[in-house]
C-alpha cells in the first residue's frame, strides 16, 4: 500500500469512529465510498474484543483501577465500534451502563481535563492520543442513548470538550481528537431534542463549529456542518443566528463560509461532500426572513459564474442542491441545469 493509499485507508478508520456515527451521514459514506473506489480501498472492522458480554461489566469496573484504566478504555472503545454495526442493541446498552455505573463519567472527565493540561503544557505524545480517543468513543456511545444523552447534557460533561473543538495547536494528531470531540456533539444533537439544541446554543457551538470549518480538516469541517444544520433545522437555533441582537454570529459565519466556498473553487477536489454542507447551511439560512437578504447579500460569485461545473457533473446532488439556493436568492443560472 502507497503513502496515498495509507493515508486514506487511516481516514476512513477514523470516518468509521466520528461522521458514520450520525444518522444523515449516508451521502457522505457514499461520496467517501466513490473515493475509495476510484484506488480499489475498503475497510471493514474485523476486531473480536470482549466476545463475551459478561466480560462488559467487569471491564467497565476496570476504569475505577488507574494500573488497569488505559487498557479498559482499549477494549471497551473496540469493542463499540465492533457492536455499533453487528450488534445495535449491544452498543445502546453498553452506553446505559457506561452511564450508570460508579463514577464512570467522573472518571472519564478526570481523563478529559488530564488531556488538556497535557495539551496546554505541550507534554502531549501519541499514547495520550490515543487514551483520549478511547474516552470519547465511550462518550459517544452514552450520547447515542436515548435513555441518558439528556442526563449527560445536564451533567454539564459534554460542554468540557469544547475546548478540544476550538484549540488549534500545532500537532497534526490534534484533528483526530478534534473530530472525536465534534462527533460526540454531533450524535447528541442529531436527535433535535429543544433541550440539547439549547444547551447547544448557550455553550456557543455554534462558534466552535465555525472554527472548526475555518481551521479544522476536512474531516472536521463536515462534521461542524452537520452540527450546525442540525441547530439550523432548530427553529430556535436558527432565530437566534439570524437574530439582530447576534449580528456579528451571521456575519462572522457568512465569512467563514465564503472563504471556504473560494477555496473549494480553486480545487474541487479537496471534499464535494463540504461543498454539499456549505449550500445546504445556505438554504437552511434562506428560511429566515433575515437570513435570506444576508444570503443574498454575501452569496459567493462562485455560485454563480460555473466555478462547480465540473464538481456537479460527477456529484449531480450538489447541482440539484444549488440550484435550489439559486431559486431561493432569485438568481438563475443555466451553468447548473442537471
Amino acid at each position: 500500500m502507497d503513502n496515498s493509499a495509507e493515508r486514506l485507508f487511516e481516514e476512513q478508520l477514523l470516518e468509521e469512529r466520528t461522521l458514520n456515527l450520525l444518522s444523515n451521514s449516508k451521502i457522505d459514506q457514499d461520496m467517501s465510498e466513490l473515493r475509495l473506489q476510484k484506488i480499489g480501498l475498503v475497510k471493514k472492522y474485523k476486531q473480536t474484543w470482549l466476545r463475551s458480554p459478561m466480560l462488559l461489566p467487569e471491564t467497565i469496573l476496570q476504569l475505577q483501577h488507574h494500573h488497569l484504566r488505559e487498557d479498559a478504555l482499549h477494549r471497551l472503545s473496540h469493542y463499540l465500534l465492533e457492536r455499533r454495526e453487528e450488534e445495535p442493541e449491544d452498543y445502546v446498552r453498553t452506553g446505559y451502563l457506561l452511564y450508570n455505573s460508579c463514577c464512570t463519567v467522573t472518571i472519564l472527565l478526570q481523563e478529559v481535563l488530564l488531556f488538556s493540561l497535557k495539551l496546554v503544557d505541550g507534554n502531549v505524545d501519541s499514547r495520550s492520543y490515543k487514551r483520549i480517543a478511547n474516552v470519547l468513543t465511550l462518550f459517544q456511545c452514552i450520547a447515542a442513548n436515548s435513555e441518558t444523552r439528556n442526563d449527560f447534557v445536564r451533567t454539564g460533561v459534554p460542554s468540557y470538550l469544547i475546548p478540544l473543538i476550538e484549540l488549534n495547536p500545532p500537532l497534526p494528531m490534534f484533528e483526530n481528537v478534534r473530530a472525536v470531540a465534534l462527533s460526540v456533539i454531533g450524535i447528541l444533537c442529531q436527535a433535535r431534542e429543544p433541550q440539547i439544541i439549547k444547551w447547544a446554543i448557550r455553550s456557543k457551538m455554534i462558534e466552535a463549529c465555525r472554527i472548526s470549518i475555518e481551521v479544522g480538516s476536512e474531516l472536521c469541517k463536515v462534521i461542524g456542518m452537520h452540527i450546525l444544520e442540525t441547530i439550523l433545522l432548530d427553529r430556535s437555533g436558527l432565530s437566534y443566528i439570524c437574530s439582530p441582537m447576534r449580528n456579528n454570529i451571521l456575519i462572522k459565519l457568512m465569512g467563514t463560509l465564503g472563504r471556504m466556498v473560494a477555496v473549494l473553487a480553486i480545487d474541487q477536489d479537496i471534499s464535494p461532500r463540504f461543498l454539499f454542507h456549505i449550500i445546504s447551511c445556505y438554504i437552511l439560512l434562506c428560511n429566515d426572513e433575515r437570513g435570506l437578504p444576508v444570503v443574498m447579500h454575501n452569496l459567493p460569485n462562485d455560485f454563480i459564474s460555473g466555478s462547480f461545473y465540473e464538481t456537479i457533473k460527477e456529484y449531480p446532488i450538489i447541482g440539484v442542491s444549488l440550484n435550489q439556493l439559486l431559486l431561493a436568492v432569485g438568481v438563475h443560472s443555466m451553468q447548473y441545469m442537471v
